[in-house]
């Protein structure tokens, strides 16, 4: 097995990565990957660290995640690719807390397991992806730099220091670029809504 470490030296490929992940389509997919795995293995690690509360475990989970998104054959034709991973991201740690759950030991009557309760209606899955796509298209509507803050704060965790340290700009500036940003989101989202 491959595994993916994001600080990589080398510009040439890895020949092992180049057997795992014929989908890439070449040297330029690999390094369009190793670019993509550099720029969200540090939030992804930050996601699952939170999750998991275990920086072993986080490892883990991102290098399933890579490898999962390797197999994926139009990984770089999803439009809005950073919103997948980190769907991709979320299912994988619900995944995981649902097999933990499993091997816990706990024995349930079937009689007493509510099936509807399990999983989401269809309703609300239908439901969820229009907020998703509603919460995407308000957040594409921001200008770009306002986009990029709340990016890095709500999706990375930075701090606003972070962020203007990042960018150039004052901790003032992130703050009411973040204050506008917000509540042109909760508008967009308010009149989609009604």
């Amino acid at each position: 097995m491959t595994v993916w470490h994001s600080a990589r030296v080398s510009d040439t490929p890895d020949p092992d990565l180049s057997l795992a992940a014929p989908n890439l389509g070449g040297a330029v997919g690999i390094q369009a990957f190793d670019a993509l795995s550099r720029r969200l293995r540090p939030a992804l690690m930050r996601y699952f660290q939170r999750r998991t509360q275990s920086a072993s475990d986080a490892e883990e989970l991102v290098q399933e995640l890579f490898l999962r998104l390797l197999r994926r054959a139009d990984l770089f034709a999803i439009q809005n690719l950073d919103g997948y991973v980190f769907e991709a991201a979320a299912n994988l740690a619900r995944d995981r807390v649902r097999r933990q759950q499993a091997r816990g030991g706990r024995h349930f009557d079937l009689d007493d397991i509510d099936a509807a309760t399990d999983e989401p209606s269809p309703e609300q899955v239908v439901d969820g992806r229009k907020r998703l796509d509603l919460m995407l298209a308000a957040l594409d509507s921001l200008p770009p730099r306002a986009r990029t803050i709340v990016i890095l704060r709500r999706f990375e965790s930075l701090t606003y220091g972070q962020i203007a340290d990042r960018l150039g700009i004052s901790v003032s500036a992130v703050e009411k670029h973040m204050v506008r940003s917000m509540s042109a989101l909760r508008a967009a989202l308010a009149t989609t809504a009604d």
